[in-house]
C-alpha cells in the first residue's frame, strides 16, 4: 500500500468528520467543535494541566496534525452538555465504526486518568 502523507490523512479525517456531523443530526444530536488545530505551545499547556498525554514536542498530538477535534454536545436550547451522556457514547460508537479513535474509551481502558468524551481523532497512521 502506498505511503499516505498527513495531507491525505487530514482530508480523510475531514471527510469522516463530516459524516459524523450528518449522522449526529440524523439522530437529533447537535454539537460544536471546541478544539481543532493546536500549536506545540497550546498542546504543551494542556499536557502540563494534565489534560493530554501528548506534550506537543516529543509526542505530537493529532490536534497538531489537524486530525483530531474536541466537541461538546449542545442541548435543544443551545447549552453545552459537559457531563458524560448516552449521546456522547452514541457518537463515540459511530466514530469508532468509521475507523476513528474516541477519547471516551481511554478512561474506561485505564489509558487516561480523565474521561475525554469530547475527543475524536483519526485512527490512521502515516507510513
Amino acid at each position: 500500500m502506498p505511503r499516505m502523507n498527513n495531507t491525505i490523512l487530514r482530508s480523510n479525517f475531514e471527510y469522516k468528520f463530516s459524516l459524523l456531523i450528518f449522522y449526529a443530526r440524523t439522530f437529533g444530536i447537535s454539537f460544536i467543535t471546541t478544539s481543532f488545530l493546536r500549536t506545540a505551545e497550546e498542546q504543551n499547556k494542556r499536557f502540563k494541566e494534565g489534560k493530554s498525554l501528548c506534550d506537543g514536542y516529543k509526542k505530537i498530538s493529532k490536534h497538531q496534525l489537524g486530525r483530531a477535534r474536541d466537541i461538546v454536545i449542545i442541548d435543544s436550547e443551545g447549552n453545552p452538555i459537559w457531563e458524560h451522556t448516552p449521546e456522547y457514547d452514541r457518537l463515540g460508537q459511530l466514530w469508532e465504526q468509521m475507523g476513528g479513535v474516541w477519547g471516551g474509551r481511554w478512561y474506561k481502558e485505564g489509558k487516561t486518568s480523565f474521561d475525554d468524551i469530547y475527543h475524536f481523532e483519526d485512527g490512521e497512521t502515516e507510513g
